[in-house]
Parts: C-alpha cells; structure tokens; sequence
C-alpha cells in the first residue's frame, strides 16, 4: 500500500491583495467593459432607433404602391380640374379630359400623377418628402438626384431596397428607396419607351429628417449613461470595500499563519533538541564503555611507570640487583604497554566519532548546501543511534554507490535519524531494519525497511501531520515524521510509504541529483 503525500500549500499573500496598486487592473478592465456595454447599448438603440423610421419609410412606400395598384386597375381615375389639380401634360391618352352632364370639368389623374399630388400633401402635413423618379423619366422634374441615381443603378443589379443618412440643405435626411417594376397597366403610358411588363421602371424615394431620430437616440443615450454609471460607480465602491475587507482578513489570516510557524518551528525545534536529549542517554552509554577501558587503561599505564621510575632510581643510585630487573619482566611489559595503548586510542577514536556525529545533528539549522555524501551520512547517522537500534533490531546496510547529491546534509541526516528512530519503535520485539541507498539518471533514493507492526490506511494518511502520533500520552510529540516531510520537500523530493499491518513499514526518500538554494527558493 502507497500513501501519496500533497503538496504544502502556498502560504504567502499574494501581490495583487498585498499591494492596492494591482486593483488599478481590476478598475481599467471593469471601466473598459463599462465602456463597451455602454457603446454596445448606444449603437443598438441607433440602430433599432433608425430600423423603425426606416419600417416607417418602408410602409409608406407599401402605402403608395397600394394606392397606385388601385389606380392602374381602375385604369386611371377622373377628379375635378382645380388651382391645385391641373390636366396632367405629359398623359397623350384618349379622354384625358371630359365634362360631366352638370358642366364639371373633370381630369385623368394616373398613378404617376396620383403618386405625385399625395407626395405634396404628406410633405405639407407630416415633413416627409417621397418622390417618383427614375433613369429614363418622363416629366424633367422626376429626374434623380445623386443619391437616387446610385439606388436605381443598384436596383438594376437586383437590390431590393437601400437606405442611408444623407445630408442636406435642411439637415441630415434618412432616405429610403424601393424600385417599381413596370405592370401590364403601366405600357399605356411607358410602351413607347420601350419597356417590358416586370423591367425596373424607376424607384419611389422616401425621406424624412434625421434630426428626430437623432433626438430619440439622444433621450436613448442619456438613460443608458445614467444606469451604466449609476452601476459603474456602485459596483466599484462595493468592490473596492470587499477588496479592501479581503485585504484586512488575508492580513490577518497571514499574522495568524505567521504566529502558527513561528510556534511549529518552536516545537519542531523543541523535537530536534527533545530527540537529541532522547538520544543523549544511550551516546553516554556508548561513550562510556570506552572512557571506562581508557580509565583502566591509564592506571594500568600509571602503575608500570611508577614501577619504571623506581627501578630507574634504584640503578641511578647504584641499588639496583639482577633480580630487580627479572622481576620487571620487561618483555611482557612491552607487550602490554602496546595494547593498552592501542585500546585506548581506539576507545578515544570511538568518543571522537560520538561527539562529532551528535555536534553535527544539534547544529542541523546551520549546515549549507553542499554536494554531499548520502553514504557517509547514513554511517554517521547509525552511529549516533546506535544505542536506540541495538537492543531492538539487527541493521542490514544495502547500500549502493551513490553519486554526490547537492543538500543540506545535516538536515538530511535529521531525516535518516528520524526514520531509523521511527522505525527502532515499531518493532515490539527483536526485529530487523534495513536500510538501502541507489539511484537512477534523477533521482537518489534512501530506503529504511522494518519488520514492525505496519500501519492502516487511515493510520498512513496522516503520518505527516504535525502532531499526529499513535504513541501513548508523554511518549511522542507526533513531530518527527512532519519534520523529516518538511526537510525532504525543502530539497525539492518526496517521501514514499509502503505499510500493511502486521507486515512492517518501508519508507523511501528521493532527492533531486539536481538541486540546491535557486531551486529551494523557487519553491517557496
């Protein structure tokens, strides 16, 4: 069973809430989609502002070819010959002109002539201007104008309808215009030009000042702008005090984090320091076998040197016999002189290696980086625990040639110790811990195996918890396995777990043969 270890979070307060210069970004992107919905608002009103006085045009123009379909079906309709209403001069048709049985002088009045007398009346009444015109016409004044050129041209390609702003002497004039195709009724006045029932005769124009649809819009825009900034200005003083309290409490959040590291690193501290105490009693009792021998060692010494300078005297002052010198027995004092000094010096070297593996670990915090040596570590390690690992577990190194990997040492020799500590207590009785090094192209690895009591799942998914121990009350701070994961990903590695109960426990470390402050840094 494999138990994967998630990453630290990122405690750090991000710039952007840190530093009030960023939220200039959040207040330019909210302005600039203020000013898009707002134009977006504007263009729309214009356009659905001018598509309904353009239907207007365009129904007015329906209006007027429904009249001139009523008039060319009736073949042309006769109305009094006024001031107004005068014989149309460009009509040549039979009967154009006739006087009733009362004396009334009546006229014809076609569609054209129709289209034209209703034009004068909608100009006077209601300000648009509609037109009859065309290419080839035939009164002069229908003749088109630029515009109306260029729309009866398009309506030869096929273009249905065109509109547009154009100006004027009066102002700007929104125009519409729709071709007329000629009908069977039409060739009685338009046969001798030449046209065919469905060619495009001409085109009515309609046209209507823009200056009231300008207004509209105006009105339109006004009530945009007022609710965009009405929006505009709410939503970026709520969004500034919400800032603002998210500031405040992120603030607060990283005090009180701040606080919870200070004192984690206290207690972590407190374990290194509480392990190295732990460990001090079984260093004593290593130290002391030596330094006993040593002691012993040295009356030894002591009592042959008396002897020694008591013969001596004895033959400087012309005292000493033959059987003195027999009684020296100086051959098995020569002997014994040399062991006692070899001892001794072995037992020296023996304390030596005690005290500069332990002065290592209890200044852990204040190694470097360095390209180090996993191997010796371990050594080192395993001699600094010995006493705790002796009396519960035979050591089996499995050690492969490792190449040197850039890291704290020290720290990881913490994270060793802690493992074999760990271990040494999971077994209940005489057991076996075994510890392996190797490598691939990337990796270095470090592997402590034990035969102990193996952990749960549930036990598994919190090992590295601070404070998370399954040890009796005042037996463990539950502070060694969170230290050694914390070390490991301060080196950029990570701790694999490999448990059943009842089956032991095999951890492994890697670490990066790439690495070192730069990396260490960019993780933070």
């Amino acid at each position: 069973m494999e138990a994967h270890i998630a990453p630290v979070s990122n405690r750090s307060i991000p710039r952007f809430v840190r530093e009030r210069r960023w939220w200039l970004l959040l207040l330019v992107v909210w302005t600039v989609a203020v000013a898009f919905s707002l134009h977006a608002q504007i263009e729309q009103i214009r356009q659905q502002t001018t598509a309904i006085a353009i239907e207007g045009a365009r129904n007015m123009f329906r209006m007027v070819l429904l009249t001139r379909n009523w008039n060319a079906s009736h073949g042309g309709i006769y109305v009094p010959v006024t001031e107004r209403t005068q014989p149309n001069p460009y009509l040549n048709v039979p009967h154009r002109d006739v006087t009733t049985t009362e004396g009334v002088e009546l006229t014809m009045v076609n569609p054209a002539y129709m289209t034209r007398l209703i034009a004068e009346m909608a100009e006077s009444a209601s300000g648009a201007v509609f037109r009859l015109t065309s290419l080839r016409p035939i009164r002069p004044e229908n003749k088109p104008d630029r515009w109306e050129r260029q729309a009866l041209e398009a309506f030869e390609q096929g273009i249905k309808e065109t509109s547009g702003i154009e100006p004027s002497p009066e102002g700007d004039m929104l125009r519409y215009m729709a071709p007329l195709k000629v009908q069977e009724s039409c060739l009685q006045c338009h046969r001798k030009q030449g046209y065919q029932v469905g060619d495009i005769r001409g085109g009515i124009s309609v046209s209507q000042r823009n200056a009231p649809i300008e207004a509209a819009v105006q009105a339109g825009w006004h009530r945009v702008l007022l609710s965009h900034g009405l929006v505009f200005i709410l939503v970026l003083v709520a969004g500034w005090l919400m800032l603002e309290m998210l500031r405040r409490r992120w603030f607060e959040l990283g005090d009180k984090i701040q606080e919870l590291q200070d004192a984690q690193s206290q207690l972590l501290q407190s374990e290194k320091m509480a392990a190295i105490g732990q460990l001090a009693a079984g260093v004593a009792h290593e130290i002391n076998n030596p330094v006993g021998f040593v002691s012993s060692n040295l009356n030894s010494l002591k009592n042959y040197s008396e002897q020694m300078i008591a013969l001596l005297e004895r033959c400087r002052s012309g005292q000493a016999s033959e059987a003195d010198f027999v009684a020296a027995d100086f051959d098995y004092l020569k002997e014994d002189l040399a062991d006692l000094l070899r001892e001794s010096r072995d037992g020296l070297g023996r304390v030596t290696k005690i005290v500069s593996d332990l002065k290592d670990f209890s200044h852990v915090d204040e190694a470097g980086w360095q390209e180090a040596d996993l191997n010796a570590g371990i050594e080192a390690t395993l001699n600094v625990v010995w006493h705790e690992l002796k009396y519960k577990a035979e050591v089996v190194r499995e050690l492969g040639e490792l190449p040197l990997v850039p890291c704290i040492a020290a720290q990881i020799d913490q994270v060793v110790m802690n493992l074999l500590v760990n271990a040494a207590h999971a077994i209940e009785s005489r057991g076996t811990i075994v510890v392996r090094t190797g490598h691939d192209d990337a990796w270095a690895w470090i592997e402590v195996a034990d035969t102990g009591k193996g952990m749960t799942p549930a036990v598994m998914q919190r090992i590295f918890e601070p404070f998370y121990t399954t040890k009796p009350v005042g037996k463990g701070t539950g502070l060694g396995l969170s230290l050694a994961y914390d070390i490991v990903k301060k080196h950029g590695g990570r701790i694999e777990v490999h448990s059943e109960p009842g089956q032991g426990s095999t951890f492994r470390v890697w670490l990066p043969l790439q690495g070192g402050p730069a990396e260490e840094q960019h993780q933070k």
